[in-house]
């Protein structure tokens, strides 16, 4: 019985990578702000607009949706994410103005509420069902490493597809999602504790947020640090395209950069479970949070080939290092019978930081540019970087 537990799980591990590598197939990422600009007709400014409404729906949906994960199957909460994100992206196809536009990353919202925390949650469970948790840590970099591997694959491809149509990026995108959608199904979940909703679903939701920010104080800080510095690794990722732009870079050429960062990021996620044992989590995100401030000022104080390097690793090898140790921590310190909504806690305030700070990027951008939105990441990584070590000391200094 031991080894029919075992082969089922060895299957759910293969079916984990490759909806994992299919739904990570995002065909447009690298050339979106030229799709913006050339076929719906709108800039920068307008997109992370967009981005605004995209972190909205995550804010808005993302932590009842990790109770729903929680308490119903993984894998039928992935599979209505990727239903949605299917949805998200016809919409961008025939989008012609900024609400469309809005929409569309709304639904996409949706689909990365859905997904997340029910992914890495899955996989732990997964292990955990045969007693291999210890190997999470590893298998969860590998994960990580695997999208954004596939995101870079899909870079290049993505960078020449728009060349020869504008909208083959998003028909391919559509295309790899629905084998990822087929994957998902394919899943046999593993036997867990699942929570019974006694209590209203709002209700227990805020019992979770109380339980990670207040009642369980590393668990809280580690969830506020991590938003705040992936919060910042978004805005630092989503620059590179307006850079290419101001350095007027062909497009087909915005694949080939964009798929480097991501190839970077993939092989620091893979590879940054080297380090543990030998760097606690809070000096490893302390590292990040210097080396992305140091990117952002780096790449804004001269607009050049030096600026470009840095944002490919200030953007997808920051986070591609940091969410792995990040997510097993928390793995370690809360129990399976909320795993998702606490992980799903993390990617809400990520997403509440991100409304205030992609509308004033955009705010800063319409006025000088890229150049002063990179001063402006950096002067909110300098402050909010601040105020954190403060409360980390004095927490310290109380116990």
């Amino acid at each position: 019985m031991g080894s029919i537990t075992t082969m089922r799980i060895e299957r759910n591990l293969k079916l984990i990578g490759f909806f994992t590598v299919c739904g990570s197939m995002l065909f447009l990422i690298p050339v979106i702000l030229p799709y913006y600009s050339e076929v719906i007709g709108l800039g920068y400014r307008e997109f992370l607009y967009g981005e605004t409404a995209y972190a909205a729906a995550i804010v808005l949906f993302d932590v009842p949706t990790g109770w729903i994960s929680d308490v119903w199957k993984r894998k039928h909460t992935l599979a209505l994410g990727y239903i949605l994100n299917m949805i998200g992206w016809c919409i961008l196809l025939i989008a012609h103005s900024l609400w469309q536009a809005i929409l569309a990353q709304t639904f996409l919202g949706l689909c990365y509420s859905l997904l997340s925390g029910s992914n890495t949650a899955l996989l732990y469970d997964s292990l955990l069902s045969v007693d291999r948790k210890n190997e999470y840590r590893k298998k969860e970099g590998k994960r990580m490493a695997l999208s954004l591997y596939a995101i870079a694959g899909a870079s290049v491809v993505g960078g020449f597809l728009y060349s020869i149509n504008r909208y083959l990026p998003i028909y391919t995108t559509l295309i790899a999602n629905f084998i990822a959608l087929i994957a998902v199904l394919m899943i046999d979940e593993p036997e867990r504790h699942k929570r019974i909703g006694q209590k209203h679903p709002v209700a227990d939701i805020i019992e979770t947020i109380k339980y990670a920010l207040h009642g369980h104080a590393e668990v809280g800080f580690i969830i506020i640090f991590t938003a705040v510095l992936f919060c910042s690794t978004k805005l630092i990722m989503i620059s590179q395209q307006p850079y290419y732009m101001a350095l007027n870079f062909p497009k087909a050429a915005f694949g080939i950069l964009i798929a480097v960062g991501f190839f970077l990021g993939g092989a620091s996620s893979h590879w940054a479970h080297l380090l543990d044992g030998k760097i606690n989590t809070f000096r490893a995100l302390m590292f990040a949070w210097a080396l992305a401030f140091f990117v952002c000022v780096g790449a804004g104080l001269h607009i050049g080939l030096s600026g470009v390097a840095l944002l490919m690793v200030g953007g997808s090898c920051i986070y591609g290092a940091a969410a792995p140790r990040v997510n097993e921590a928390i793995n370690r310190l809360v129990g399976s019978e909320r795993r998702a909504t606490i992980l799903s806690t993390l990617s809400f305030m990520t997403s509440l930081l991100a409304i205030p700070m992609s509308a004033l990027i955009g705010w800063i951008s319409g006025i000088g540019g890229v150049q002063l939105s990179l001063f402006g990441i950096a002067l909110w990584l300098c402050l909010s970087g601040a105020c954190l070590v403060a409360w980390k000391m004095g927490r310290t200094q109380a116990t």
